[in-house]
């Protein structure tokens, strides 16, 4: 038995870990303080900065000293990395989160830091990722030696645009650093899990029924939106997600790079050459200058320092201003223009030749792909136009959203297209917490499923189907007849499975096979049945749509012949994949996956 519920927000810039204990009625959900080596006084931190530096080695026996661990590991994580590395930037991987959605490259090669100088060592993204949680795994059994990390439930946070490689990536990562099972949770809906949790004595008053819910997350490397609306069930309120956006590799790190630019352009206007290794630097130092510039109380100007390359400097450093105003007029004008409604990005075309490094958006503009969202998210009429969706509320997370004038400018452009298509104005929802509440709704969530929190429903909106050959002879021109048989009924929550343990089916292994699905998109049949589990559609052509098929190849052992006996069971996953697992008499599974919302 678990004693604790562990999530973890698994972040391009800051990764946190929250935690509640089982054992309690109305658990109380905390942060840890993760322990890291820092350059002040203080040994630990709620947040462990996702940044892995490979020290000088006159650096590495002091770096290792400082971990309450042992360590034999040649890079250091977190709050000394990110700040050492800002000054040795061919020695820093930062972002290598977002190097997990790069379908690209091999996310297996050695490839990051991707400007390292001559002998530098490298890791792949998949080494990275596992590296941040290996640290996370070892603060904890040394900070709670009596409650054993692989002994615990765990969620681990994902974009929810995350594609199915990169999340199988994710769950790679936390194998190679030494996790149990985890099941995977997408952010935008961990932090709406954290909102209801710091509001569980309060939402019903402040959603009504029909309310519709968009939850921006901008964090260092994504930017997720999703859309959650409010029902009516048996006259409670009840939640369900409808809709999530696309892959957007946009975010903090795009406006570090544009204020680095901007920072770049003063210093060359002083008679300044800046190269690579210099622009990575002012990308750091930006990072920083964005965080102070954004706040609530800015002061009106920020300085940017960076070590010089020429000997003739005075003190070895390149110095220039960065004030509010440009930074203001750069990130809010440039980001999020105030446009309308009907301007949306464009499907985007990219070139055949591309220099090898993060595929960003091609359209930085937010506005423009909230307005794309918003539209795709709406049904069309009879006459074919599109309804735009506007919320009636909004919730922000994510570290980029910490800065109140990128939130107030999200707010008056929500309002400005309320105001044009006439509708009633949106607000924001309050008490969003933008560093922790995708770990802490990660627990929140895992408290929902043991029955302790309110669940967001996720049900799917159509029936899956797979075809089965039927046993037959063989009759010249005609082919093989195909059944369908249900293995997920309409509304299966996500996060839940079921068994078909009263049919045993042939599992062809060893040899490549074509496995064919379909769906039905009501919740009854032409005929008025309900699809069940395990139910079977013979005239599958005049009820059902077919999919794309899955062909693959499923290992066989020594002793087995061409076709396995098997049962079957299905799980919809909290990221909308269908997981068909076939399991043999002796315990041995084989999974195909689909991806039900793609």
């Amino acid at each position: 038995m678990s004693d604790y519920i562990i999530g973890i927000d698994l972040g391009t810039t800051n990764s946190t870990l929250a935690y509640a204990k089982m054992d309690k009625t109305e658990p109380s959900i905390e942060q840890f303080s993760i322990s890291q080596v820092t350059s002040g006084a203080q040994p630990e931190s709620l947040s462990l900065p996702s940044f892995l530096y490979f020290p000088l080695k006159e650096e590495l026996a002091t770096i290792r000293n400082k971990l309450p661990w042992n360590s034999t590991e040649m890079h250091c994580v977190g709050l000394f990395a990110r700040e050492r590395g800002a000054e040795l930037p061919s020695r820093l991987i930062s972002s290598a989160k977002s190097w997990l959605c790069h379908s690209g490259i091999n996310r297996r090669d050695k490839l990051l830091p991707l400007h390292a100088e001559e002998n530098t060592a490298k890791m792949s993204p998949l080494e990275a990722n596992a590296a941040v949680l290996e640290h996370l795994r070892e603060a904890w059994n040394s900070q709670m030696p009596l409650a054993a990390f692989k002994e615990q439930k765990f969620l681990i946070t994902v974009p929810a645009s995350f594609d199915p490689s990169a999340r199988q990536l994710v769950l790679e990562a936390a194998e190679k650093a030494g996790y149990p099972e985890i099941i995977l949770l997408e952010e935008p809906q961990a932090a709406f899990y954290a909102w209801l949790h710091a509001h569980k004595d309060s939402w019903r008053k402040q959603l009504k029924v029909n309310d519709k819910v968009l939850v921006i997350d901008i964090g260092g490397g994504t930017t997720d939106f999703s859309l959650i609306s409010v029902q009516d069930e048996q006259g409670e309120l009840s939640l369900k997600r409808e809709a999530v956006g696309s892959h957007l590799l946009l975010g903090g790190d795009n406006i570090d790079l544009a204020l680095a630019y901007l920072a770049k352009s003063k210093l060359e206007e002083q008679g300044h050459t800046i190269d690579e290794w210099q622009l990575q630097s002012l990308v750091h130092m930006c990072r920083d200058a964005k965080e102070t510039l954004m706040g609530s109380q800015a002061p009106t100007s920020v300085d940017i320092t960076i070590m010089g390359r020429s000997s003739r400097l005075i003190g070895g450093t390149l110095k220039t201003t960065l004030s509010k105003e440009e930074a203001h007029r750069l990130i809010l004008d440039g980001f999020v223009p105030l446009s309308q409604p009907h301007e949306r990005s464009t499907v985007e075309k990219r070139a055949g030749l591309q220099q090898i490094g993060l595929p960003y958006a091609q359209d930085a503009r937010i506005s423009h792909q909230l307005a794309k969202f918003l539209s795709m998210t709406g049904e069309t009429d009879q006459a074919g136009m599109e309804h735009f969706v506007l919320p009636n509320a909004v919730l922000f997370n994510g570290g980029t959203l910490k800065a109140e004038a990128l939130r107030k400018r999200l707010m008056d452009l929500l309002n400005l297209w309320a105001h044009a298509l006439g509708k009633p104005s949106v607000h924001e929802l309050p008490g969003a917490d933008y560093d922790f509440a995708v770990s802490q709704g990660a627990v929140n969530y895992g408290l929902a499923r043991a029955g302790k929190a309110i669940r967001i429903k996720g049900g799917t909106s159509r029936s899956y189907y797979i075809g089965v050959e039927e046993s037959a002879p063989a009759v010249p021109g005609m082919p093989v007849p195909l059944k369908a048989v249900c293995v997920v009924p309409f509304g299966m929550e996500e996060g839940s499975e079921l068994a078909i343990d009263h049919q045993e089916f042939s599992l062809v292994v060893g040899e490549q096979a074509t496995f064919r699905f379909f769906s039905h998109g009501t919740q009854h049949l032409s005929n008025g049945a309900l699809p069940v589990a395990g139910s079977v559609i013979k005239n599958w052509k005049q009820e059902l749509t077919e999919l794309h098929p899955i062909e693959t190849r499923l290992e066989s052992g020594a002793q087995d012949g061409k076709t396995i006996q098997v049962k079957l069971k299905t799980r919809v996953t909290e990221l909308g994949v269908l997981e068909l697992w076939c399991v043999a008499p002796d315990d041995r599974k084989w999974k195909l996956e689909f991806d039900l919302r793609a």
